[in-house]
């Protein structure tokens, strides 16, 4: 990742732990499928929270995928009580763009 991508992900990291920026929360719950996809429209200049679950928990193997646009960042999934998190911000101040997000569930064999 280089220096401007770093800067701008811990800006947006920084603003919203200092209550300046509210991200909207969006709950993904993948239901009895190994894969379950989900689309955001995201305004200009606007974050929003993923939150994932497999039927109801985090079993052992579930991912997380957020797939930003060029314009766009997304963290890297962590573990936040019971879900799985990934934060995607659109930087541009000028258009909408489309997140795209992936639960990936665990099979049962």
């Amino acid at each position: 990742m280089n220096g401007l991508a770093k800067t701008l992900l811990l800006a947006s990291a920084l603003c919203l732990l200092s209550g300046m920026v509210t991200a909207k929360e969006v709950y993904i719950y993948c239901q009895n499928s190994a894969k379950c996809v989900h689309y955001e429209d995201m305004g200009k200049s606007q974050t929003d929270a993923f939150y994932g679950q497999c039927n109801g928990s985090v079993p052992i193997g579930m991912k997380m995928v957020c797939h930003p646009v060029k314009g766009m960042t997304c963290t890297t999934p962590i573990y936040d009580q019971g879900f799985l998190l990934c934060m995607c911000t659109n930087w541009s101040a000028t258009k909408k763009q489309t997140a795209t997000i992936d639960v990936l569930c665990p099979t049962a064999n």
